[in-house]
């Protein structure tokens, strides 16, 4: 399928993703670094869409002190495509401060909304499932990219496919959404079909998308739009709109209460990058657990994933199944099992005092 150049595109860079310290920090988080590429997520986000788009039609919200960050990762948007936010008050607000803008210009306008901190196997076929689920955009629907499930993950939201959609006829009305669902629910929806893994991508019409915040999220849609009437808005107006929003997510928000969902199913490799244990999975299918390079020797260690970016040597004995990650300030070894308790170790550091390396 050719790729399309008609696509507005909104990317939410505003993850801290601290599951994955020491890499990610406070003053550069998850977004911002290389994790399994040269280029960072932002970038690597921006490389993956730009065909679909340009970068007149292409937007980056993200934490105000990040906006120089954004630009130096990607060079060459407009002025005033880099929305900074003074405070974080999650997707659906930071989603629509850039669709209110779009839509205040070209309501009919199909915009896809995209994490900054996915990792996507096959760019070129993720681009033509986005021109499908434009396809159903066009008829109305707010449509989400799904990924059949390869396992029974908690980890992840759940979409379940209800009926086809007459066009295109590869998409389908949503029947129902469930948030991380438990072990025995999620080996249900694998065995029973149906059901696949909410990848949190949206593509909509942006005056759709607006009508749908005014019913279900009016303040946010009330703010987007007073900031979205001005260029460039006072910042001292910027700061006081967005200390009366609500902090809510898109899936939250929207997706799960307005009644024109839509699902295009895909075939993607996706992840979220969202642990350590994420990241190994991806690195051990398509670069190899040892990302140390000449700076570590592993002995009697299997299946354990090492990034050593300190310059140091970095040597492992007898380790099994863990994540070795070692920066200039800061080592971080956890069992895989345990990646998501990074962020407990994250409170202790703070009660110590030691800021300096969050």
């Amino acid at each position: 399928m050719a790729q399309h150049t008609d696509v507005h595109v909104v990317i939410l860079a505003g993850g801290i993703g601290t599951r994955l310290w020491p890499i990610s920090r406070r003053a550069r988080p998850k977004p911002f670094q290389p994790l399994l590429s040269s280029r960072s997520m932002l970038a690597d986000t921006y490389a993956r869409v730009a065909p679909l788009t340009s970068p007149a039609r292409t937007w980056v919200v993200t934490g105000a002190e990040f906006v120089p960050l954004v630009r130096e990762q990607v060079p060459g948007l407009p002025e005033g495509h880099v929305i900074g936010e003074p405070l974080r008050r999650n997707s659906a607000p930071a989603a629509a401060m850039a669709v209110a803008r779009i839509a205040r210009e070209a309501p009919d306008a199909a915009v896809l909304v995209t994490p900054a901190d996915s990792y996507i196997g096959d760019p070129a076929a993720y681009r033509d499932y986005v021109a499908t689920a434009a396809e159903a955009a066009a008829e109305g629907f707010i449509v989400t990219l799904g990924v059949v499930p390869s396992r029974p993950d908690t980890g992840y939201g759940y979409i379940q496919r209800g009926d086809r959609l007459a066009r295109p006829a590869s998409a389908y009305r949503v029947a129902r959404f469930t948030e991380k669902p438990d072990r025995e629910t999620a080996e249900r929806y694998l065995a029973s079909g149906g059901y696949y893994w909410n990848m949190g991508h949206f593509i909509f019409r942006a005056g759709r998308f607006m009508e749908r915040c005014e019913q279900y999220l009016p303040e946010v849609a009330a703010g987007a739009r007073r900031l979205a009437a001005t260029a460039a808005p006072d910042p001292d107006l910027v700061e006081q709109v967005y200390r009366d929003l609500p902090a809510i997510s898109l899936d939250y928000g929207l997706a799960e209460k307005t009644p024109d969902m839509a699902v295009v199913p895909t075939a993607l490799e996706w992840s979220d990058l969202g642990t350590w244990r994420s990241i190994k999975e991806v690195a051990a299918r398509h670069r190899g657990l040892d990302l140390g390079g000449e700076n570590h020797v592993g002995v009697l260690s299997e299946n354990c994933l090492v990034l050593a970016r300190s310059g140091r040597l970095v040597v492992t004995v007898g380790l099994e199944g863990c994540v070795v990650v070692d920066t200039e300030d800061a080592l971080l070894i956890v069992h895989e099992d345990r990646a998501q308790e990074v962020r407990q170790a994250l409170e202790e550091i703070a009660r110590r005092g030691r800021e300096e390396c969050l």
